[in-house]
């Protein structure tokens, strides 16, 4: 078991998200697993590579996004720190 060395608390989600390029092109389709102020963790619906840094966007119109660096790769999950500038 992993210990939770977090600076903020995850909280249960389960939602649909979808990633982007840093340019906004469209990637796949991932879900939410859990999400933070600081990151989340995300469960990869399509094959292929996921970038180490991208755009994940919490809603459909877009509306919601948030620059992303990959932080972990497990398997069909991967975790991300949200990176604000």
């Amino acid at each position: 078991m992993r210990n939770d060395n977090r600076r903020k608390p995850r909280k249960p989600v389960k939602a649909v998200a979808f990633i982007y390029t840093i340019d906004g092109w469209p990637i796949g389709e991932c879900n939410t697993v859990d999400i933070s102020e600081t990151g989340a963790k995300l469960q990869w619906t399509c094959p292929g590579e996921v970038p180490p840094e991208f755009l994940l966007s919490l809603s459909r119109n877009g509306r919601v996004r948030r620059r992303c660096h990959l932080r972990w790769r497990d398997a069909d999950k991967i975790g991300v720190r949200f990176v604000f500038e």
